[in-house]
């Protein structure tokens, strides 16, 4: 019983969050806003959990910023590269995890990290790609 429990809720949770997007209080993006072309080029180790994008001010000015998950689905601890690229050309990325002194991420575990882009408005599509190191 407790297992049914945990399961429904656990779906609950993922059906909010796939019909709500990214819900945040820092989430400003427009109902009517529109993306065009989203794109995802995922190595066979790693899986995206979530992507969100929303504007908050960065360095004097309000930027796009990315919020993205990402799961090792593999059996053994990786490190993986990711890189967001936007139509008109800016680009932004980093690695998961960042830094440490056995930089990786073990097996089944989820990391979110935050990318703020030099762009001053919501993007009309995106690719995210993530590579395995």
């Amino acid at each position: 019983m407790r297992k049914k429990t945990l399961w429904l809720l656990l779906m609950t949770f993922l059906a909010m969050v796939l019909v709500a997007g990214c819900a945040s209080d820092k989430t400003t993006v427009a109902e009517d806003s529109k993306i065009e072309a989203v794109s995802f080029d995922v190595c066979p180790s790693a899986k995206i959990i979530k992507v969100c994008y929303y504007m908050k001010k960065y360095k004097g000015a309000p930027r796009l910023h990315f919020d993205v998950t990402i799961k090792n689905i593999s059996a053994e601890p990786k490190r993986f590269r990711l890189a967001i690229f936007l139509p008109d050309g800016a680009a932004g990325g980093g690695f998961y995890p960042r830094k440490g002194k056995n930089p990786v991420i073990k097996p089944g575990a989820e990391l979110t990290r935050t990318f703020p882009m030099y762009y001053h408005q919501l993007p009309s599509g995106y690719i995210i790609r993530v590579q395995e190191l």
